[in-house]
């Protein structure tokens, strides 16, 4: 066209995108000055009046500079082509809307739109920052962290995030359209909840545990509702709103009416007399063939049959939602049911339910009869175990009293005999039993100077522990009976759901390598009778 004489050097480059080789106009960026409202108006109205005096400068600033001696000056790229539209179009006047008035605009150096593509292009911005966040808060979020600082790969991290914040879209979705921030907020909070609680080793079952939590709760129908938010923030929500149970004492007067009937004992299959027949009579089935109850083959057992034997599926099937449909999916890999491979290797293990089984492994025998100054009118007990060749055996008992004050919590040493197969760490908490003192035998006469005939029991699910310890005992109070299933028997709500929704307290939080306490879940189970007591009594009239 024409010879690079800068002359277009201060003038903005109208294509977004300018390929052009020797392109003679500026394609600097432009520092944008903000323009007021009250000067948008004569912007407006004087736009074409602007362009004219534009093409007036230019032609002054490139009049001293030597002229061609052939053929016309080149038109300049500010003027307009001299058609019949383009003068129609100049003669209208142009009158801005209330809205434009009210609405802050930004502009180049030149006069024009920073990020106009033409001349004739206005792009405005309004000054609002709320819709700006929402489109920064829709979808999953990402996280911001350096990777060499993180204990667990960064990709991993995010691929976990993202399947939370699914959960929270879905667990929100009556509100989740008009407020997507929430879902964003509470799925990074979550995940750093879990991420400081784990290790690279059990990160990704953490989580998974979590986002299976997550879809339990209730459906919220707004943001205020108890459902909603991390579990620390619900904790904390929930604190300020439940009475401090430290404070408070249970009294025998308090759980006598909650002491479970002969009916519903035999319902929920409780141990309740002794089995006529003599007891002790097979301590262990070593090298015996078993149904395992991990993968559901039939196995022989041994103590020492390796890691590699079972493959199985630690966590147990749950429902979710994806694509409009609901499947089942292993709550430990988010793997298929039933059709998948075991996502964990370990030995075969079995477990023996039926009181004429365990009675032949170790007689079952009345808790004592004989009144002690000891004896503790509430006593709340909290059973562990582990895989040994005798079955499921207690490997650690927990007891506090009405205040909520430990005052039990022992080891089991195995029976003589008796070999651990698996520690099963992940629910027990239990990784050795070296320096266990005391045998079942020890436990049981050591827990008769704290449990008497007139002491009531408080357990989750006692039956379990009544079991393990061989122990009938007919004065009890259980939270699955005051806490029951919506759906009924057989299902039963687990002690971590509950402590989380009406005790605001995040329990069993130890993963693979540190597993339950049963110090911690005695506590929640006695808090949560606390809590049935107090709101029963809030009830009355």
């Amino acid at each position: 066209m024409f010879a690079p004489l800068s002359f277009w050097r201060t003038v903005a480059c109208s294509t977004p995108a300018c390929h052009r080789i020797n392109c003679p106009f500026s394609h600097l960026p432009v520092k944008s000055v903000p323009v007021p409202a009250d000067e948008l108006k004569q912007f407006a109205n004087g736009r074409q009046q602007n362009v004219m005096n534009t093409d007036e400068s230019i032609a002054k600033s490139t009049s001293s500079l030597p002229q061609p001696v052939i053929g016309k000056r080149p038109a300049s790229p500010l003027s307009f082509p001299a058609t019949e539209s383009r003068s129609k179009s100049s003669k209208r006047t142009h009158s801005p809307s209330p809205a434009l008035l009210s609405t802050s605009v930004t502009f180049s150096a030149t006069g024009y739109p920073t990020n106009s593509s033409s001349r004739q292009n206005l792009s405005f911005s309004t000054s609002a920052s709320s819709s700006a966040n929402d489109s920064e808060n829709r979808g999953p979020p990402k996280l911001v962290t350096n990777p060499m600082t993180s204990k667990v790969p960064l990709a991993t991290r995010q691929a976990m995030l993202t399947i939370m914040y699914d959960a929270f879209k879905d667990l929100y979705h009556t509100f989740h359209p008009a407020l997507p921030a929430i879902a964003h907020k509470d799925a990074l909070a979550q995940e750093a909840e879990v991420y400081a609680k784990s290790n690279k080793a059990t990160y990704k079952n953490a989580m998974i545990t979590s986002i299976a939590a997550i879809k339990k709760r209730p459906i919220p129908n707004a943001p205020s509702h108890p459902s909603v938010g991390s579990d620390a923030t619900r904790a904390q929500r929930a604190v300020k709103k439940t009475p401090n149970h430290d404070s408070y004492t249970l009294s025998r007067n308090d759980v006598e009416p909650l002491l479970l009937k002969e009916e519903t004992m035999r319902l929920y299959r409780f141990p309740m007399e002794v089995p006529s027949v003599q007891g002790g009579t097979r301590p262990h089935s070593y090298g015996e063939e078993f149904l395992c109850d991990r993968c559901g083959e039939r196995a022989v057992i041994k103590h020492d049959d390796g890691l590699q034997s079972c493959q199985f599926h630690w966590g147990r099937p749950i429902k979710s939602s994806a694509g409009g449909q609901t499947n089942k999916i292993y709550a430990c890999c988010s793997a298929p049911f039933p059709s998948s491979p075991g996502c964990q290797f370990g030995p075969h293990v079995f477990v023996e339910k039926a009181i004429e089984e365990l009675h032949s492994r170790h007689p079952f025998t009345q808790s004592t009869s004989v009144e002690r100054s000891t004896n503790l009118e509430i006593a709340t007990i909290d059973c562990e175990g582990v895989y040994t060749t005798q079955g499921m055996s207690v490997a650690r008992v927990s007891v506090c009293d009405a205040d909520g004050k430990v005052v039990f919590d022992e080891l089991v040493r195995p029976d003589d005999g008796v070999e651990v197969i698996d520690f099963n760490t992940r629910f027990s908490g239990v990784t050795s039993l070296s320096s266990a003192d005391l045998d079942l035998e020890g436990i049981r006469r050591a827990l008769d100077a704290l449990i008497g005939p007139q002491t009531v029991i408080i357990g989750h699910a006692v039956e379990n522990d009544l079991m393990m310890l061989r122990m009938i005992h007919h004065r009890l109070v259980d939270t699955i009976i005051l806490y029951p299933s919506p759906f009924g028997l057989p299902y039963k709500r687990s002690l971590r759901a509950l402590a989380s929704e009406y005790l605001g307290r995040s329990i069993q939080t130890g993963g693979e390598t540190a597993g339950h306490s049963s110090t911690e879940d005695a506590l929640a189970t006695l808090d949560l009778v606390k809590h049935h007591v107090r709101d029963r009594s809030r009830k009355k009239p």
